[in-house]
C-alpha cells in the first residue's frame, strides 16, 4: 500500500511539473496579452474601458489584506476608485519569469487555464517611484462565448 502511495504520489507530482506550458506557446502569449490589458493599461494607465471584455461579470476576486470583492461592477469600482481615483499613484509590474500557466481540459476539451505568478507594486511620492509589497497571484480564466475572461482571482503573501 505504501508503495502505491509513493507511485501515485509522484504521477501526480510528474503530471503537474509537465502540464506547464512553454513561454513561446500561443496560451502563454495570450495570457500576457491578457495579463497586459488587465494590469499594464487597466491598473497602471487607469483605461479601464475594456474590463467588460475581460472579466466575468460574476467574478470572485480574494485578497489576503482587502478581503473578497464579488462581481465585475465592484471589481471595476474598486480599481477606479482606489487605484485610480485614490490620493496615491500605484502602479503593478509582473516580476520577471515568473509567471506560469496551465491548460485544464473537460473531457479533453480545452475550456480554461490558470495563470499564477508573482507581482510587484510600487507608489509614487517623493517625486519617485518607491517599491511596495510583492504578491503572488493565480487568475482563473475562462472561455465566455469565445471571449477569455477572468473567473477567480487569488492575490496573496503581500508582503
Amino acid at each position: 500500500m505504501r508503495k502505491f502511495r509513493i507511485v501515485l504520489f509522484f504521477s501526480f507530482f510528474c503530471h503537474v511539473v509537465f502540464s506547464q506550458i512553454k513561454t513561446t506557446d500561443e496560451l502563454y502569449k495570450t495570457s500576457k496579452k491578457l495579463d497586459s490589458l488587465l494590469f499594464d493599461i487597466g491598473f497602471n494607465q487607469c483605461n479601464l474601458s475594456h474590463y467588460d471584455s475581460i472579466v466575468s461579470d460574476d467574478l470572485e476576486f480574494y485578497h489576503d489584506k482587502g478581503g473578497i470583492t464579488l462581481g465585475k461592477e465592484a471589481f471595476t469600482a474598486s480599481i477606479k476608485n482606489n487605484i485610480c481615483g485614490g490620493p496615491n499613484i500605484v502602479k503593478r509590474e509582473l516580476v520577471p519569469n515568473s509567471m506560469k500557466v496551465f491548460p485544464m481540459y473537460r473531457n479533453n476539451v480545452f475550456y480554461s487555464f490558470i495563470q499564477e505568478g508573482e507581482h510587484d507594486f510600487y507608489e509614487f511620492y517623493n517625486e519617485k517611484w518607491n517599491k511596495g509589497s510583492r504578491a503572488k497571484f493565480t487568475v482563473l480564466w475562462l472561455l465566455e462565448n469565445k471571449q477569455w475572461k477572468m473567473k477567480r482571482v487569488f492575490s496573496y503573501d503581500h508582503h
